[in-house]
């Protein structure tokens, strides 16, 4: 059976609420329900060589001005991207209508190797407006909403008041029925060893209206298993989605005490970024920054070129209804994990909360909300990560990754049939010497 549209949109999006800067209240948010928009003018998408030239540009210098990876691609993929402009330009040349153009674009933009840098899908921005456009007013990530209320935009991605209308009643208002009637299970749990080794798997970081079923599945196992000695916790192959997920529902019922980590972002000076900027609170100086703390080589020399920094705190802290679990918590990672998922794996690597196991992270986790911005011919909407961020530790999450505790070359197999066989579970036990 198919899983529930309303989740398609959430693993294929990989849409990251990284709300490390501070907790988003609802305050003057739009209710879902009152989202009116004007009637649509219409608009031409007879488009020449020259308009999808003009469209590559524009995304060149936004990324130009705003990106903060470039040497980092260069350094990890040997690729120099935006020395690449004429080749570029010559193969976005050659596009033969907007959907030709839009692959070529996002063929470009894969060069950058970070999968939230894109342009945004036609069917998917209907599921951007909606997420925006219910963010409290005063917050800068309301501002995306906007976008999608340009006439180009709302033609490029059919967003009407009726769109909108049939979004919401079979995507979001269905939710617990379409999940009800689908075999799709998030949360799964097993005893591998009676008594002293139990099991969690968690697909992906599910936002608040999705995590229904999560909450009994997740209570019921916690009480079973508070006074096990041993507990993994499994997120391979988890893409990321709401960081909310494990900062305010996952860890809170489970840990026993506060845990807290400083992690630093790096803005560049471009006009997107000023509402970011100005709630952010960041500072100028970054060489400043850098010579009042001990970083290596590589972090200096990557963010010497940044002209704003920030630290923001992330803590956790146990909920009524935690178990306030005493025993050793293992983590298994791999290069699937991403986004609001790597945040969860270097949170636990830098407070050493659970020792982690398995392969390097996929990264990208340290930040916030990818940048929007809408093309000026063709109306698509460019998505592309906008910070640079370090862990406490010093590490640049993007470059660096997640390096587990324990390194071990799975088979990535995530089912939980034959668990008790993987490498990557025989690796804990023997770590923790159960007999």
């Amino acid at each position: 059976m198919k899983k529930p549209r309303s989740l398609i949109y959430l693993f294929i999006i990989i849409v990251t609420f990284l709300y490390t800067d501070f907790i988003v209240k609802k305050d003057n948010s739009t209710d879902i329900d009152k989202i009116r928009l004007k009637d649509i003018q219409e608009v031409n998408f007879e488009l020449d060589r020259e308009e999808y030239i003009e469209d590559f540009n524009f995304v060149y210098e936004t990324l130009k001005t705003h990106y903060p990876f470039f040497e980092i691609n260069k350094r990890k993929n040997g690729v120099d991207w935006l020395s690449n402009k004429r080749s570029y330009e010559e193969y976005i040349s050659k596009s033969k209508n907007d959907e030709d153009f839009f692959n070529r674009m996002n063929d470009i933009l894969s060069d950058l190797n970070n999968v939230h840098t894109n342009l945004v899908p036609e069917t998917n921005g209907i599921f951007m407006y909606i997420s925006y456009k219910t963010m409290p007013q005063n917050n800068w990530r309301y501002d995306i909403s906007k976008i999608y209320e340009k006439d180009r935009v709302r033609s490029r991605y059919n967003i009407s008041n009726s769109t909108v209308n049939e979004f919401i009643n079979s995507n979001i208002k269905n939710d617990k029925e379409n999940l009800d009637d689908s075999d799709y299970q998030n949360l799964t749990t097993d005893i591998l060893i009676k008594d002293k080794l139990a099991y969690i798997k968690i697909k992906s970081m599910l936002g608040e209206q999705f995590k229904g079923d999560d909450r009994e599945i997740l209570s019921d196992f916690l009480r079973i298993i508070k006074s096990y000695p041993y507990l993994i916790i499994d997120i391979r192959g988890n893409g990321g989605g709401d960081t909310r997920y494990w900062q305010d529902f996952l860890l809170p019922r489970i840990i026993d005490k506060e845990y807290e980590t400083t992690v630093y972002s790096f803005f560049k000076n471009g006009d997107l970024n000023r509402k970011i900027i100005k709630q952010k609170g960041v500072k100028k100086n970054v060489n400043e920054f850098l010579t009042n703390r001990v970083f290596n080589d590589d972090v200096s020399s990557i963010t010497k070129d940044f002209e704003y920094y920030g630290k923001s705190k992330i803590k956790i802290s146990p909920s009524k209804d935690s178990i306030k679990y005493k025993g050793n918590i293992y983590l298994m990672v791999d290069e699937g994990v991403y986004s609001s998922s790597e945040t969860l794996a270097s949170f636990c690597k830098e407070t050493e909360l659970a020792k982690l196991v398995g392969t390097k992270t996929g990264g990208d986790g340290i930040g916030f909300d990818p940048m929007q911005v809408d093309l000026p011919n063709t109306g698509y909407v460019l998505r592309f990560a906008n910070n640079l961020g370090i862990t406490e530790s010093g590490s640049i999450n993007e470059m660096d990754q997640t390096t587990p505790d324990i390194i071990v070359d799975s088979n990535y197999t995530y089912t939980t049939k034959n668990l008790i066989d993987q490498d990557i579970v025989k690796a804990i036990i023997e770590d923790v010497n159960i007999r």
